[in-house]
């Protein structure tokens, strides 16, 4: 007999919760020490999620990467990247200033901008977007939301915003990508 984990609103409960709740300590924890543990820890929770890697089966979502050159002269340190991370994702569906992630960090906003670009690639106003349209594919492939539905709870402005940067970086709309990957009933989460 399956468990079903998701109640009525959709949360997750009981023993996936604390499994998903474990995973994720311990991949936090990893980041520090064995970042190559934590690839380990992602493909549980997405088989506990029950859902499809998305790399696999020519789904690709947008790519978000934090490799940290913070050794290179100008870059943010480790625990300036990790306090700026975690702003970012806890305000994935608000507006984020990026005076108030230079604050985070302790910088100038300037040096801040800086520091940034040269620690992850991109300046901080970019790999926002592409952090918030990330989330989008996911909530896209694991709920039926509207579009403005998801748009909103990814900080978008409005659906029209949303439609615009996805096409720009997905290559085509939300609607047809969703459907492009919810063939068949699917919806990437099983059970």
């Amino acid at each position: 007999m399956e468990n079903h984990a998701y109640n009525a609103a959709g949360r997750i409960e009981g023993e996936k919760a604390r499994r998903l709740a474990l995973l994720a300590t311990n991949a936090r924890a990893a980041l520090d020490s064995d970042v190559s543990a934590v690839r380990g820890y992602l493909d549980e929770i997405w088989e506990v999620l029950g859902l499809r890697e998305p790399v696999d089966e020519n789904v690709t979502l947008i790519s978000v990467t934090t490799d940290n050159k913070a050794s290179h002269k100008g870059g943010l340190t480790p625990w300036q990247l990790r306090q700026v991370m975690a702003r970012i994702e806890s305000k994935l569906g608000a507006t984020i200033p990026l005076k108030e992630l230079s604050d985070v960090s302790g910088l100038s906003y300037s040096y801040f901008s800086r520091a940034f670009k040269a620690t992850t690639g991109e300046a901080p106003r970019d790999f926002i977007v592409k952090k918030r349209l990330r989330h989008a594919q996911i909530l896209l492939l694991s709920t039926n939301d509207a579009l403005s539905s998801v748009a909103c709870a990814c900080g978008f402005s409005d659906q029209a915003h949303f439609t615009r940067q996805f096409r720009r970086s997905v290559g085509e709309t939300p609607l047809r990508w969703r459907r492009a990957w919810k063939r068949d009933g699917t919806t990437g989460i099983h059970g």
